[in-house]
């Protein structure tokens, strides 16, 4: 068993110098990234986004397991976030959104390389808690996206799914 690392394309060049088929490997890549673009709202469409895009399937589980909470909560809606910078169209993140009315922009979003977690919360809204997975961002003061918790673990992810309602009850 070989591992391999590098894009889609890189990994599909480095195959086909050491002689070996590439058909079947390409065509998985491309068909999961156009399920993905063809319905980046369906849950098919951000596990394909997901799982073409995290670094490693731990990663793409804690993203996924994430998201299932989320979905689970109610009254949230996801979403693959655009970009006019990839091939498909899409981003790395999938947004967490409220379902009501579209006031506000997202209250969460979770990057599907690396599992960063971006919050619709300030350094007020989690002070009555010390978590060290807590991450507070340098940004100005009154910006709406100041708190992170990356989903590095298992564990971390019940903490994210808190936040997120704190986030949710904020935009209701």
């Amino acid at each position: 068993m070989r591992l391999l690392q590098g894009t889609p394309e890189e990994i599909a060049a480095f195959l086909k110098l050491m002689g070996e088929e590439t058909e079947p490997f390409e065509e998985a890549v491309a068909g999961a990234a156009a399920d993905a673009a063809a319905e980046p709202t369906t849950w098919a469409g951000i596990e394909a986004l997901v799982r073409g895009r995290a670094r490693t399937e731990e990663i793409a589980e804690r993203v996924l397991a994430y998201l299932k909470g989320v979905l689970e909560i109610g009254g949230v809606e996801i979403e693959a976030g655009t970009s006019e910078r990839t091939r498909d169209g899409l981003s790395n993140y999938v947004m967490v959104r409220d379902a009501g009315k579209r006031r506000y922009g997202a209250v969460a979003y979770v990057n599907a390389i690396n599992a960063g977690l971006t919050l619709r919360l300030t350094p007020h809204d989690v002070a009555d808690t010390d978590d060290p997975r807590i991450e507070l961002r340098d940004v100005k003061d009154g910006h709406k996206y100041a708190v992170n918790c990356p989903l590095r673990d298992e564990e971390t992810i019940d903490l994210a799914l808190q936040l997120t309602r704190r986030a949710l009850a904020k935009v209701r």
